[in-house]
């Protein structure tokens, strides 16, 4: 039993009109509220949760467009790194480069190796892509590299700012041991949300 809300008469717990007196016995105001915050706090976890399914799909998106578009990791001379944004190209190698600041030559034991890309924009979004040289690090048997800055004039630095459907063709050059056996340049696409580089080989 229970009493009515309206004229405290005993009443069956299961009735939702009074006998007595007609009221109706709806659900209490304090188990609405509760309902009402149960409701609420639901929607709020729903969009938290779409939320970080969102952005979690977002980033995913993200590092997939930088990466190379056969799942590649590794590139030869004339092989293209391609994702949705670049195409680079090692086109020219040369591993006894002789051509440099007769002053500012290589420390004993060391020599200068030049290679030369070639970087495309090939994005259908961008209208810009910026190339830098000091996204791509030279490494021998597995050691970094310092990059050699004091080639002839014709051997211009790859860095620019690169149009949609445009090119840009220049050289890094690295100082490295002369007996050096392997030979590699690594290159992030995204230093931001990936840090797996690709390689490429340069010497092995």
């Amino acid at each position: 039993m229970k009493k009515c809300k309206y004229c405290q008469a005993e009443i069956a717990k299961t009735a939702k009109t009074c006998p007595k007196c007609g009221g109706k016995l709806g659900i209490p105001g304090w188990a609405k509220i509760l309902i009402l915050i149960v409701i609420i706090f639901g929607c709020i976890v729903g969009c938290v949760g779409s939320c970080s399914n969102a952005v979690d799909d977002a980033v995913k998106e993200t590092k997939n467009s930088y990466k190379d578009k056969n799942g590649k990791t590794k590139f030869k001379i004339n092989e293209s790194f391609e994702n949705k944004k670049e195409k680079i190209t090692m086109t020219e190698v040369n591993t006894n480069f002789t051509d440099y600041n007769e002053y500012l030559g290589p420390k004993d034991g060391n020599k200068i190796i030049a290679v030369k890309f070639e970087v495309e924009n090939i994005s259908s979004e961008n209208d810009e892509l910026y190339v830098s040289s000091l996204e791509f690090n030279g490494y021998a048997d597995g050691v970094a590299v310092d990059q050699y800055l004091y080639a002839a004039d014709q051997y211009n630095d790859i860095t620019a700012t690169v149009g949609k459907g445009k090119k840009t063709v220049g050289y890094v050059l690295y100082e490295v041991p002369t007996n050096a056996q392997k030979i590699t340049i690594e290159y992030n696409a995204n230093f931001w949300t990936d840090g797996t580089a690709i390689e490429f080989i340069v010497q092995e």
